[in-house]
């Protein structure tokens, strides 16, 4: 399954969803980097990025690839399906 195969427009909500979740975890790692709400937020990044490994798997981290090519941010390092790259 590639993800050209896919509806467009699903795979730009993900990308979206992606963008928000990302930006917000900066947002709370930057007021407190080991908080509590700074760890939520980084399991809603991981969550998301596992979720995509599920339904995309190889694919996955091309959505991942676009979200960090938009924010210019780096994902955090979390549980994530073996052979995904890390960041952060």
């Amino acid at each position: 399954m590639h993800l050209a195969l896919q509806n467009a427009e699903t795979i730009n909500r993900l990308v979206e969803q992606g963008e928000l979740l990302l930006k917000a975890f900066y947002v709370e790692h930057e007021k407190d980097p080991a908080g509590v709400e700074t760890e939520f937020a980084r399991g809603e990044v991981i969550g998301w990025r596992s979720t995509l490994h599920t339904l995309y798997r190889v694919y996955a981290e091309d959505i991942v690839n676009r979200v960090v090519a938009r924010t210019q941010l780096t994902v955090p390092d979390g549980e994530v399906p073996s052979g995904a790259a890390h960041g952060f």
